[in-house]
């Protein structure tokens, strides 16, 4: 990152500004920001789909980037203002029962619809300019096509049941609970299996793809020994890969992620001297 070169760690502008940014990272904290990368993701994920059922061949299209941006501001309030307080949504800070990981699988179906539903189609059945054979069907392939990003989804969420906590005084991350590992990590493979094979059926290049890309990720967490960097690359790259790939479709979501990314990488740098959220991941071997 360019400001560890301009503000080294220790120097007098790092310390200078150390309780500026100390005291955004608390308010980040509290309200869940790192969240809204999984909480959009799945939002755009269904702007996206709902593109590609419209046009399969859709690509790089900026249109509706008003309409995106105000959709993802509306579940950033949502979220902030009931999901996080309310602890509704606690992916990544405990590990989930099953009902907790239902009510999480509900909440990211809710996200996926907020994002498919379109003025134009609304419109359209609201006036009956559409046959009732022509609404069903496309309400049938609809909700199929929703599946493989369910199915996605709930693979990152097994990977989140191991939780990585901050060493502040190393800089370092730590799981200390690799408890279940082969049944959480298993499923989690199998759901990405299951969202590449039916993305495949459906024909939905940015599912079947972005799911065989990042299935290698909870694969290896699984079947190498007990290290953190493992985890740290499973629990990131697959988030990212789905971000990247709806990207291709929705150019516009790169401007609130690079925007939410930096900030936190700023923030955190000047808070404890690291760089997070990031690509790199610790090499520390545990005992």
């Amino acid at each position: 990152m360019i400001i560890e070169k301009i503000v080294p760690v220790g120097s007098q502008n790092h310390m200078r500004w150390k309780d500026f940014f100390s005291n955004i990272g608390k308010k980040a904290d509290s309200q869940g920001w790192i969240q809204l990368f999984s909480i959009w993701t799945l939002t755009v994920a269904g702007i996206v789909l709902s593109m590609d059922i419209q046009d399969r061949y859709v690509y790089w299209d900026w249109d509706g980037w008003i309409v995106g941006l105000v959709k993802l501001m509306i579940v950033s309030i949502v979220f902030i203002s009931i999901l996080n307080p309310k602890k509704i949504w606690t992916v990544g800070k405990k590990r989930l029962n099953i009902k907790e990981i239902f009510i999480h699988g509900v909440v990211g179906v809710i996200l996926l619809l907020l994002g498919w539903i379109d003025i134009g189609m609304i419109e359209a059945i609201s006036k009956g300019k559409l046959e009732s054979m022509v609404m069903v069907t496309y309400l049938i392939y609809s909700a199929l096509s929703i599946v493989p990003y369910v199915l996605s989804f709930l693979s990152c969420l097994l990977v989140f049941q191991f939780i990585l906590e901050l060493e502040e005084d190393k800089g370092t991350w730590n799981n200390l609970n690799w408890e279940n590992k082969l049944g959480y990590l298993s499923m989690s493979v199998v759901f990405m299996v299951l969202a590449m094979l039916l993305g495949i059926s459906l024909e939905d290049p940015v599912a079947s793809t972005a799911a065989a890309v990042a299935l290698p990720f909870s694969a290896i967490a699984l079947i190498w020994p007990d290290h953190v960097r493992h985890l740290q690359r499973a629990r990131f790259y697959p988030l990212f890969i789905f971000a990247m790939f709806l990207c291709v479709r929705a150019p516009w979501f790169l401007v609130p992620l690079a925007v939410l990314f930096f900030l936190l990488r700023t923030v955190n740098y000047f808070r404890y001297g690291i760089v997070h959220p990031s690509f790199g991941v610790d090499f520390l071997e545990e005992d």
